[in-house]
């Protein structure tokens, strides 16, 4: 049986032409940074698997505001992420695929991704298990669903199996849409924002991404150094002359 369920993935698949490089859309402005790509094949042709443009990841981007300490996460990709279209999902010779979550690590290692960006779609495993929709947001993982299809288990971890919401997703914190690139080719996108004291993370930090759809025909892993500037001088001593002040006063009274 899954010789069979092979052999259809393939011809189906091998039937779609392959995707040239990608262009970054118009909606990353200069503060936007392209995340480094570490493995799978970045705005390349789509690999492991095949299908063109529907089935490409193309950029993992990132801007770090230290006004605020508020980190920016972003996904393009040619398969639909959002809710459009297709509501998430891509109809392919009468299969269905599901968009994955996006994997995050903060602790130096990508053996097991510590978060997960959930875009708030429906999703489930290439062979039909039903993850269902959570609420989008930014979830601390306590499993993983690794159901792509089996020949492209390289593009494991697909999406959160069980995990905890720590920081809800907004219209002031998640944007999603599609555009169409200086390559003419249409492109989905997602962003998304936090505070980094939501997790813990106080000085600087690398950043290691990974996605995937539900196939598993491409994927991408990449990873950023985020630095996070200490507070100046002068504001630090500020600070020192306000709590003194406010001790005079309580000593006065």
């Amino acid at each position: 049986m899954n010789q069979l369920i092979k052999a259809t993935a393939l011809t189906l698949l091998a039937s779609l032409p392959m995707t040239a490089s990608a262009s970054l859309l118009s909606v990353w402005d200069s503060d936007w940074q392209q995340m480094t790509p570490t493995s799978g094949n970045g705005d390349g042709p789509v690999g492991p698997g095949v299908g063109g443009q529907p089935f490409d990841v193309e950029f993992l981007m990132y801007k770090f505001d230290a006004s605020t300490n508020t980190l920016h996460v972003g996904l393009q990709t040619g398969f639909d992420i959002i809710d459009a279209d297709n509501n998430g999902y891509t109809h392919t010779d009468g299969k269905t695929y599901y968009n994955g979550d996006l994997a995050l690590s903060f602790d130096g290692s990508t053996s097991r991704y510590e978060y997960a960006l959930d875009f708030g779609n429906l999703t489930k495993g290439y062979y039909g298990t039903n993850l269902g929709t959570d609420a989008a947001g930014l979830y601390q993982v306590s499993s993983w669903n690794t159901e792509v299809y089996s020949g492209h288990g390289v593009s494991n971890p697909f999406a959160m199996a069980s995990g905890t919401l720590k920081v809800a997703g907004n219209s002031s914190n998640f944007t999603e849409g599609f555009a169409t690139g200086a390559d003419g080719k249409k492109s989905y996108y997602n962003m998304f924002s936090f505070n980094i004291g939501a997790i813990g993370l106080l000085g600087d930090f690398g950043l290691d991404a990974h996605w995937t759809m539900s196939c598993g025909n491409d994927y991408l892993d990449a990873h950023a150094d985020v630095y996070v500037p200490e507070p100046a001088p002068f504001a630090l001593l500020g600070l020192g002359l306000l709590g003194l002040g406010f001790m005079r006063r309580r000593a006065a009274q």
